[in-house]
């Protein structure tokens, strides 16, 4: 189950972002391998998932910024939510479990400071993290999320302030 949200980062990734742009800037031969294996299993490539499409519409932000803020967050919840949320999770985005683990490609997010600095990295401000929330939980809940997969997201990923 932890394999669900990276694999949802990976995929979100490779559908969004042009690949061979990605694979410049991916130093982990294992991590470029990983990308590859998603992109061409999958045939997306410059596809686009309706997560980013409404955050690029809703925010100032560009594909690519949306989909790493957006991999910051859900990795963060594939560390911290308990088996029966990510089990949800997984279940409304059914895809992920049949990507290869990427964890080595998103890391280690173990907390909100980890999330921000992620944000910073990718050139968005800190303070973005709280128009990206309502906005991915609002997608979560359009898809059938449960008030209990909403609640623990919205709490694990308040301490945005």
């Amino acid at each position: 189950m932890k394999k669900c949200a990276a694999g949802f980062a990976v995929l979100l990734f490779a559908t969004t972002v042009n690949a061979s742009s990605f694979l410049d800037s991916v130093t982990s031969k294992d991590t470029t391998d990983l990308i590859s294996s998603v992109s061409e299993k999958y045939d997306v490539a410059g596809h686009s998932l309706p997560m980013t499409e409404l955050l690029t519409q809703k925010l100032d932000v560009s594909p690519e910024e949306a989909l790493k803020g957006t991999n910051a967050l859900f990795s963060l919840a594939e560390n911290q939510l308990s088996s029966g949320d990510l089990s949800e999770l997984e279940s409304l985005i059914p895809w992920s479990s049949n990507i290869p683990d990427a964890q080595n490609l998103l890391g280690k997010v173990e907390n909100m400071d980890a999330v921000k600095s992620v944000f910073e990295k990718a050139g968005l401000d800190p303070s973005m993290i709280n128009q990206f929330v309502p906005v991915i939980l609002g997608y979560l809940g359009d898809s059938g999320a449960s008030e209990g997969l909403l609640g623990s997201l919205g709490d694990l990923w308040k301490s945005a302030d």
